[in-house]
């Protein structure tokens, strides 16, 4: 049977996807980020995904962070058939009504190819840094529901008049709307009980991004959201730190060697991950298929080195 999952790639602003470990991309800057953008669309991948993040999270905040949005519209520009994604946008950069107008005027230069993935944020110290106000783990997720409710409004009503309990619109417009009818996709990123009863509630999310986890983890996170919304049909994406070798053990070696200093992660990327054999990891996609996923984003070492010995070992053979 021919799998049906999307494969994605995560643009490499952070130099690469392992916690403790040194650098593993050649360059954090936005000459190499359009390489791999440019070669993952000529070699056939569906999406590419941007991490929306003041502070580089991954390799400490003494390295670079590109910033996500100014980021996402200069590729748009240099592609014009892969999907363009954030992995996810924090609701508490961007004012709600400001960010409908971004995200339409995105969708107008990506010519219909954006979609429009939030989350409520969960990185304290950038909040710290910028001057953002941090409120408790709930109330976040509670401002990321109405922002939606509020933005879809916007993309798809003449005029709205808003009055929630965090935002509120006097008579507000946004012209002109998004190209994507009635409006982009929308993705909710967030595992908590908070944020699986947002994705319940809301039935204009059309997707629920879920976090790295073991095939247990996964499936169990599916099995519920599939309990609490019954028929209605939602789509279900992950991420995966992604790293093909000949053999499962030679793979193993190679994430020990990228991260030397930092047994949980190593534990990490080969507990959630797509590393090992081309055998190992076809297997793997499979049985993540059965779960219920249909996108999987990747977190590929070197990404531009990677990209090609991917596409070619694993999604071609799938």
């Amino acid at each position: 049977m021919v799998c049906k999952i999307k494969f994605g790639i995560w643009l490499p602003i952070y130099g690469g996807w392992l916690i403790g470990a040194p650098i593993e991309e050649p360059e954090i800057s936005y000459r190499y980020v359009e390489k791999v953008a440019r070669e993952a669309e000529k070699i056939g991948y569906d999406s590419l995904w941007i991490a929306d993040h003041l502070i580089n999270p991954r390799k400490g905040e003494q390295f670079g962070a590109l910033e996500s949005w100014t980021t996402i519209t200069a590729v748009a520009a240099c592609t014009s058939k892969i999907k363009l994604g954030h992995a996810v946008l924090c609701q508490a950069f961007r004012y709600p009504a400001v960010l409908a107008k971004m995200a339409s005027t995105l969708d107008e230069i990506s010519q219909g190819r954006f979609i429009f993935s939030i989350g409520a944020g969960w990185f304290e110290r950038e909040f710290q840094a910028y001057g953002i106000p941090w409120v408790k783990h709930d109330e976040l997720i509670e401002q990321t529901e109405e922002q939606i409710r509020l933005i879809k409004e916007l993309w798809t009503k003449d005029k709205v008049a808003f009055n929630g309990k965090y935002y509120h619109l006097v008579d507000g417009i946004l012209v002109p709307k998004p190209v994507q009818k009635p409006h982009p996709p929308i993705w909710y990123g967030g595992n908590s009980e908070k944020s699986r009863q947002l994705v319940a509630n809301l039935k204009d999310v059309n997707c629920w991004f879920i976090s790295a986890g073991s095939l247990e983890e996964t499936t169990q996170k599916i099995a519920d959201m599939k309990n609490r919304i019954g028929k209605r049909k939602l789509e279900y994406a992950t991420y995966a730190f992604a790293l093909v070798a000949r053999t499962d053990r030679e793979a193993e070696k190679l994430v020990k060697k990228l991260c030397p200093d930092n047994p949980a992660t190593v534990g990490w990327a080969l507990r959630t991950g797509l590393v090992g054999s081309p055998e190992k990891i076809i297997s793997r996609i499979h049985n993540l298929e059965e779960a219920g996923i249909n996108h999987i984003t990747l977190m590929l070492s070197s990404t531009l080195k990677d990209i090609k010995t991917f596409k070619e070992e694993i999604i071609n053979r799938l």
